[in-house]
């Protein structure tokens, strides 16, 4: 036997393969091995809250990466007596090292994005079976209270297995008519929130002037094919993998398991598409000016720029915007160029000038200053968090 294979560890990945969360997983754990790790990779294809595999109670391993959603299956990890490391929020305790997305952050920039709609009105549609939806939909009421707004909330219930989807969908529809318009409904992931643009066609709701909907998971597909295609807050399960798979290494190389609280994971931004493209505005000045500032802020455009495309009076439109939306045009303006420029550093890996350029700031050093500012670090160490 060569010194390689005796030192190559062997490692299960008991992770779902049927959703976006699942995969970008598998991911980050793919790019904590192309690192150097010499891991030797047990991974069949399951979905969510699938069994344990049968296969497991006769493999011979070194270490479990696992989504552990019941004491069931936590029960079933503990007896291999393996190091194991559990990537779900789903219990609010583990007896394993655990690292997650912070369901917190992911609700704070949900409403952040439904607020920034001009919306006054909103709703959470979670499904009250799950811990991680809870959370969110608590964590989304308490930021839109600390803004004097109320949020209803879809009084999920357990349905039979036939029929589930529809039923449910059917009752959304009801909820969503009796809801004050128009209104911001933030989705517990991308699954429910399909539901929810169903439901909006069947109470036949315009969306998103009625309804601007919102979900969670960035699940490309799920998005794109909804109609309108879906805006949905994108997690880092990429880096969440990518700790999970370093807490491990470190496990299997005799480390201590140390705490067993959740490490948790920031999540990245809104990727917005149409389901949340409106602004709840009726002044015409404003909303064209909103309108064009979305459109041309990367481009390094100025309240000159605006007034050239909204024919006001510069002092008009400012007092215009003070009362509608709450900031100047000026904020508007940086506050998207940021939006691109957090994006373009979680997801390239283009250099800071490159970034600040496509973003639509006149220089790097710009960039860092606006950046440090707004989010009270730099780009690289943003970067560095996120990637």
């Amino acid at each position: 036997m060569s010194p390689r294979a005796k030192t190559r560890l062997r490692v299960a990945l008991l992770i779902e393969t049927s959703n976006r969360y699942g995969r970008d997983l598998l991911h980050g754990i793919h790019d904590w091995v192309s690192t150097g790790a010499n891991w030797s990779i047990r991974l069949t294809e399951q979905s969510r809250r699938a069994p344990l595999p049968a296969w497991l109670r006769h493999w011979h391993g070194d270490g479990i990466i696992a989504r552990v959603d019941s004491a069931v299956t936590a029960t079933a990890l503990r007896r291999t007596g393996l190091p194991v490391v559990d990537v779900s929020a789903e219990r609010m305790k583990s007896e394993f090292p655990r690292v997650s997305i912070n369901n917190t952050a992911v609700a704070e920039l949900a409403a952040a994005h439904l607020l920034a709609k001009n919306i006054r009105h909103f709703a959470y549609c979670g499904d009250g079976q799950y811990l991680w939806s809870r959370q969110r939909g608590t964590a989304f009421a308490q930021v839109l209270r600390e803004h004097g707004f109320r949020c209803a909330e879809f009084p999920s219930k357990p349905t039979t297995a036939a029929g589930g989807w529809e039923q449910e969908m059917q009752a959304i529809a009801r909820w969503l008519t009796k809801l004050p318009k128009p209104v911001g409904v933030f989705a517990c992931f991308d699954g429910r929130a399909q539901q929810v643009l169903e439901a909006c066609h069947v109470a036949q709701l315009t969306v998103p002037d009625e309804v601007a909907v919102l979900g969670v998971d960035d699940d490309e597909l799920v998005c794109e094919l909804c109609d309108p295609p879906l805006s949905s807050v994108l997690p880092n399960a990429r880096r969440t993998g990518y700790e999970a798979a370093a807490v491990l290494a470190h496990l299997m190389a005799g480390g201590a398991a140390g705490s067993t609280e959740l490490k948790e994971i920031e999540p990245v931004r809104v990727v917005e598409r149409r389901s949340t493209d409106a602004l709840a505005v009726s002044d015409r000045h404003v909303a064209a000016a909103m309108r064009y500032i979305r459109e041309h802020a990367h481009d390094g455009i100025g309240i000159k720029d605006v007034l050239r495309a909204v024919p006001v009076s510069r002092t008009l439109l400012e007092r215009k915007f003070s009362r509608l939306i709450g900031e100047s045009p000026h904020r508007v303006i940086k506050r998207h160029q940021i939006d691109r420029a957090r994006q373009l550093l979680a997801e390239t890996d283009l250099a800071i000038a490159r970034i600040a350029d496509m973003a639509g700031f006149d220089s790097a050093s710009y960039l860092s200053a606006m950046f440090r500012r707004e989010t009270g670090e730099s780009p690289r160490a943003f970067r560095t968090k996120h990637r």
